[in-house]
């Protein structure tokens, strides 16, 4: 997966990466010269892995190139735009009405910036992403979701169909989102607890994430030709239909008798 560095915010150095990690700072990802070694580096892998932070050992001449030529001594943090909220808490504080939306390994910032955006005006609780295979919280994404990420949860946890089975467990039901899905988004009842879940650019979603989900459906095409949609547009149609059914069931409760 390729780093998005624009306007990104880095910390290198073997002690100043160090120091981020202790006081506990949102860290997107560590980038480590493969062969390192020494006290401190030991130090910055056990806290890494402690964390659930991802690090890549890359060569030298990578780390030099992202650090600008500057001495990174091996170590570079890419710190995460904002901070991530926490998943157990989010999925504790669930209520009836609770809604999820899980990011399956999307790689385009701009994509994920556009579809927080997206969930944040349609009244999606939180989102949920992937430590490992997909974008994280860069300046990108936060610029390109004009401040939504201020204004809506994103998690980040290790394993995304552990996080799916979860919300099930807790009472959602989750609704996969995929051209080859066996029904239309448009017959599925949103107006409970639930979720869903949006797979990557080009490659839909993985295979144990979909058998986790309770529903896989697809948005039906008025030319075949057209192929499959951005996946920001096809968040955005699916959600919109949820909000459209939970306003609908919102004014029928309210309307008397």
């Amino acid at each position: 997966m390729s780093e998005d560095s624009t306007e990104e915010e880095i910390v290198y150095g073997r002690r100043p990466v160090l120091a981020v990690l202790e006081e506990g700072r949102s860290i997107r990802r560590l980038l480590l010269v493969r062969g390192g070694h020494g006290d401190v580096v030991d130090d910055i892998v056990r806290r890494a892995r402690d964390g659930g932070i991802p690090f890549d050992l890359l060569d030298r001449a990578a780390l030099d190139r992202t650090a600008g030529g500057g001495n990174h001594q091996g170590a570079i943090a890419l710190l995460a735009a904002r901070d991530y909220a926490d998943y157990d808490e989010i999925l504790a504080a669930a209520g009836p009405a609770a809604f999820l939306l899980f990011l399956d390994n999307l790689q385009d910032p701009h994509n994920l910036g556009a579809i927080l955006r997206t969930a944040h005006a349609l009244g999606v609780d939180a989102a949920v992403l992937p430590r490992r295979g997909g974008v994280g919280l860069t300046a990108t994404v936060a610029k390109a979701s004009a401040g939504a990420v201020d204004r809506i949860p994103v998690c980040r946890v290790g394993n995304l169909r552990r996080a799916i089975d979860q919300a099930r467990s807790a009472g959602l039901w989750i609704t996969g989102l995929d051209p080859e899905g066996d029904r239309a988004f448009g017959d599925l009842d949103f107006t409970g607890a639930g979720g869903l879940v949006v797979g990557a650019e080009g490659h839909g979603l993985r295979r144990l994430v979909r058998e986790g989900c309770d529903f896989v459906a697809r948005i039906p095409m008025g030319r075949a030709t057209a192929g499959s949609l951005n996946a920001s547009v096809a968040a955005g149609i699916v959600l919109f239909e949820v909000h459209r059914q939970r306003e609908a069931a919102g004014a029928r409760s309210s309307t008397p008798s």
